[in-house]
């Protein structure tokens, strides 16, 4: 695996010289910020090089390199554990001039004009049709995901599709997010059929088949939720996700890993398992070189005070919600919650690395689903870590498969197998033969996603599509004030400020001033 991303971070790099960016004013005038020279796109290094560039967004320290799921995604998973931070996204106390917003938009339109700029030139380029159609797929792919992003997060968003041609042209009306998302489905579906296996490929750091099948169950999961409410959709992401639990063709590729735990240290220890982990972002090196790490890990991480251990902030705690959904017997609960807190200091001439939280230490506890305590890359930097960060796992894939099932057939022996499946590795109970109505079932799935998917960015997600966001961010606010005490009380301030403005993000002001046909969010 070092090999493998040392020389994708490499291709990153001369990408990013080659094509490189300038400082920009407008976040939709991408010509300034994407320069492709003449020359250029002539040949197959051209080609990896200009694909590295697409991809190197999804690393970005304001993306999935550390700071979208810092702050960004706050649900009733976690709360940001800093009682001095009253003003913010983390705590849903900002407006549309936020630079963490700001730099979201900024990014993904920037990844999709590099996408716009490679798709217009790729066709042209001498080299073996199989590469290129591979190529040619997987932006495709990254283009409709970026634009995912946009539109589940903003909703009616640009739709743009082709190359800036000129700076000048910056007045760019909002397409109707149901428009936006039939362009997500329509070049997904395309990249289905031009991408590579993931056993072809080999690792989960680039789009293979497997990634567009389940991220087009997870956009029709949402289609059939808030805000469109197209229950339709709900038959096109069980199509999607049965091609990977079930194949039309050839063998099955993906499995749960026995461990739990070992899901998450092999994101530390720069190990691949495309068994589970199915598609996620590829972060390396210590800052030692040109190389793009991240900060997972030593934001959303275990706090720990010593940098030779793994220096990490531990910004994001539990809510005693998390913890107590948890059976006691769950393996999940001890590896997603840290149950103890790093403490390296010298008392009695021994070296004390940790003290164990006691039953009622409940809000003291970080996430602990990324430890620095595994990476294997030293020396280790303080900030920056070169842990990667799951964007599919086949977990995820089973309970999409079982929620679909659901809702299109009941609980049937599928959804059941599916959800049962997650929970035997967790050693949960086998909860099986009560869910006997398609009510039962769906509460028992989005409890599962709760318990199995937390701290990994979906919460907040999966909250607005089935429009219960609001109400439970707002009950999670009141049951903090009733049981945490004086001490962790400021964790019921995200809860507290949610309103229904909160279902979108606002449109960044930059973006207002410059872009005439632009339009606030309602509440914004």
């Amino acid at each position: 695996m070092k090999n493998h991303k040392s020389t994708y971070q490499l291709l990153l790099l001369v990408s990013l010289m080659v094509l490189g960016f300038t400082s920009c004013k407008k976040f939709l005038d991408k010509s300034p910020t994407f320069i492709v020279k003449e020359n250029y796109y002539n040949n197959e290094t051209d080609v990896n090089i200009g694909l590295a560039g697409v991809y190197d967004v999804l690393g970005k320290e304001e993306i999935y390199g550390g700071n979208y799921q810092l702050v960004l995604t706050i649900a009733d998973d976690g709360f940001y554990s800093r009682s001095a931070y009253t003003a913010g996204p983390a705590v849903y106390n900002f407006d549309a001039s936020d630079a963490s917003v700001a730099s979201v938009w900024k990014y993904l339109y920037e990844g999709i004009e590099r996408a716009n700029v490679f798709l217009s030139r790729i066709d042209g380029v001498n080299m073996p049709q199989a590469a290129k159609d591979a190529a040619k797929g997987e932006v495709k792919f990254l283009r409709a995901y970026y634009y995912f992003m946009l539109v589940s997060n903003w909703g009616d968003v640009p739709l743009k599709t082709t190359p800036t041609s000129s700076v000048n042209d910056v007045n760019i009306k909002r397409t109707p997010q149901r428009e936006v998302y039939d362009f997500i489905t329509k070049e997904m579906e395309a990249a289905e059929g031009m991408v590579k296996t993931a056993t072809t490929i080999g690792y989960g750091g680039k789009v293979s088949k497997s990634t567009v099948r389940g991220i087009l169950a997870r956009v029709y999961l949402k289609m059939a939720g808030a805000p469109l409410k197209d229950q339709t959709k709900y038959a096109e992401a069980l199509k999607w996700a049965r091609k990977i639990v079930y194949p039309d063709a050839g063998p099955k590729e993906h499995r749960l890993l026995p461990s739990y735990q070992q899901i998450f240290t092999n994101y530390a220890g720069d190990r691949y398992d495309i068994g589970e982990s199915i598609w996620e972002v590829e972060l390396y090196g210590n800052r030692g070189g040109d190389f793009e790490a991240g900060r997972i890990g030593n934001t959303l991480g275990l706090q720990c005070n010593d940098e030779a251990h793994g220096y990490s902030y531990g910004f994001i705690n539990t809510t005693k919600k998390l913890y107590d959904s948890y059976e006691a017997q769950d393996v999940r609960r001890n590896w997603a919650i840290a149950p103890y807190a790093y403490v390296y200091a010298t008392a009695n001439n021994a070296v004390i690395d940790s003290t164990m939280w006691t039953s009622s230490q409940i809000y003291n506890r970080n996430c602990g689903k990324f430890r620095r305590a595994y990476e294997k890359l030293t020396p280790k930097n303080k900030n920056y870590t070169p842990q990667n960060f799951p964007l599919l796992r086949y977990a995820d894939v089973l309970l999409m498969l079982a929620e679909a099932e659901n809702e299109v057939n009941g609980p049937t022996t599928i959804a059941k197998q599916a959800l049962q499946e997650v929970r035997a590795r967790a050693n949960a109970t086998d909860i099986s033969a009560t869910l006997n109505t398609a009510d039962d079932m769906r509460t028992a799935v989005r409890k599962e996603r709760f318990l199995e998917l937390s701290f990994e960015g979906l919460r907040r997600f999966d909250l607005i599509r089935w429009d219960i966001f609001v109400s439970e961010m707002n009950q999670l606010a009141t049951g903090i004030q009733a049981d945490a005490g004086t001490v962790w009380s400021f964790g019921a301030l995200a809860g507290r400020n949610v309103t229904s403005r909160n279902n979108v993000l606002p449109i960044p002001v930059l973006e207002l001033s410059l872009n005439k046909e632009m339009s606030q969010n309602i509440g914004w």
